[in-house]
This record gives structure tokens, C-alpha cells and sequence, in this order.
């Protein structure tokens, strides 16, 4: 996953709630592979809920970020390291549970498949890989400002997903993880929300803001948008932040499945 400071600025607002799911599956004897995880917020809420929690990622930014809320966290059972998904520097059965967030729907096929091959390689017998992931078919959009769609579509542009269909990676998770070995045992939904409150949709435009100053460039330079499409997304937003009724849900599609 391609990653910059507005990116990663915006992931460690996420943490517990994004592993609610996985909660009741998980013991104080739980060893945890958080695999892709970015600037570490879900590996530190999940770290006080098991025995041992390691979160791997191959991003430089987003390990820095992880390892300096580390320190702050203070938590002796939690440890980051560099590695990659698809190569896990871990022997066979040595997790009890491998968490995937936000990162197996930028995934090619065949990198898919060697991730969750080296996912099913680590766990023990009887362990559980839990997803969590986008599906924009699930989003709830008001009002449907062209500026908005276009900055959701600049967004994706800047993963370049190679399938549209990963789009809709979401509620395809249970069928993915039977076909690569898995037996899926719980399935369900979430949203994020945006727009609870003149505060939350303040914020959220501000997100989007600083989001597309930080990548409009890049996407600018890489080919993938123009200047005009930067400045109509950026006006969207504004528009958007200024209706009191406007909302916005995004979906997250939720899987646990246990390797027999």
C-alpha cells in the first residue's frame, strides 16, 4: 500500500472500534499477528486484550509512527517490526490469530494469495484470521456532490487497483478466505461515520482537505488526475461540509474464519 502523511495521519485515527468484531474471539492468552499495520492504532487497542501482539508492516512512515506510539503505550506484550505479508519472518503455528485491516483489497490476485498462504502458515491449528475491509457499493453518501464522488474516485486512483471488482472486496471476504483454505465462522458490517455532528462532518472535511493538497501532487505528477479534478474535489468537500443534513457512511465488511 502506498502510504504518505496524510495517510497515515488518517489511520491512527482509527483503533479499537475497527477490531470490535474480532473481540470475542480473542483470549488473554491470544498470540496476535496485526499484519499491515500501518501506524499501529489497532495493534495497541488489541495489545491490552491478549498475551502477546506483533505488528508487522513494510512502510517506513507508517513503522515509525507505530513504534513511537509504542513507547508511549508502554505495553511490555507489544512489538513492530518491518516485514512483508507475503514473506513473514515467522515460523510455522506461531499466532493464535492474524488480523488484516483496510489492506487485502489493494492486493493483486497472486499477492493475495501468497499473503493469505504465509496468514495460513503461521497460524496454529484452530486459529482465527479476522478482515476487515472497504466495499464502496456499502457507502452511504448525501448529497451526492459530484466534487465528493470525484475525490472518493481520485482516492482510488491513487491505489490503482488492477480488478474494478476490488472495489467490492468486502463482501467477497468470506468466499475469498474458504477458497485459499479457510473456514469462515462469522460475518458482518460496520460504518464509519463522518457526519454524526456538525463537528464530525467539520472534521471530516478537513481530512479530505488535507488528504488531496497532500496527494494531488502526487497524483498530479504519477498522470492519474488533472489540477481542475484536485480543485473540484476540494471544492465538493466544502459544499458538502456546509449542508447540516449531509452524510457519510463508510462500509466495512467484517469476516472471521479458523483454520481446521
Amino acid at each position: 500500500m502506498r502510504h504518505d502523511s496524510s495517510i497515515v495521519a488518517f489511520q491512527q485515527k482509527r483503533g479499537g472500534d475497527s477490531a470490535a468484531f474480532f473481540v470475542p474471539f480473542l483470549t488473554s492468552q491470544t498470540t496476535l499477528l496485526d499484519a499491515g499495520c500501518g501506524p499501529g492504532t489497532i495493534t495497541v487497542a488489541l495489545a491490552s486484550l491478549v498475551g502477546k501482539a506483533i505488528g508487522i508492516d513494510n512502510e517506513p512512515k507508517a513503522l515509525a509512527a507505530a513504534n513511537a506510539l509504542a513507547a508511549e503505550a508502554g505495553l511490555s506484550n507489544l512489538a513492530f517490526a518491518e516485514a512483508d505479508m507475503t514473506a513473514l519472518p515467522f515460523e510455522d503455528g506461531s499466532f493464535d490469530a492474524v488480523f488484516f485491516h483496510a489492506v487485502l483489497y489493494h492486493q493483486s490476485p497472486a499477492r493475495l494469495t501468497r499473503t493469505l498462504t504465509e496468514a495460513r502458515r503461521v497460524l496454529k491449528p484452530g486459529g482465527f484470521v479476522a478482515t476487515r475491509d472497504a466495499d464502496v457499493g456499502g457507502n452511504v453518501l448525501h448529497p451526492e456532490i459530484e466534487g465528493v464522488r470525484l475525490a472518493l474516485d481520485l482516492w482510488q486512483r491513487w491505489y490503482e487497483h488492477d480488478d474494478p471488482a476490488a472495489l467490492r472486496f468486502g463482501r467477497r471476504q468470506s468466499s475469498i478466505l474458504r477458497a485459499h483454505g479457510f473456514t469462515p465462522v462469522w460475518a458482518g458490517a460496520s460504518y464509519i461515520n463522518h457526519s454524526a455532528d456538525a463537528a464530525s462532518r467539520s472534521e471530516a472535511v478537513a481530512d479530505a482537505r488535507r488528504s488531496l493538497l497532500g496527494l494531488g501532487p502526487l497524483l498530479v505528477g504519477k498522470g492519474l488526475a488533472t489540477d481542475r479534478e484536485i480543485q473540484l474535489a476540494l471544492a465538493g468537500w466544502e459544499a458538502w461540509g456546509a449542508d447540516p443534513d449531509a452524510v457519510y457512511f463508510r462500509c466495512r465488511c467484517e469476516c472471521v474464519a479458523r483454520k481446521d
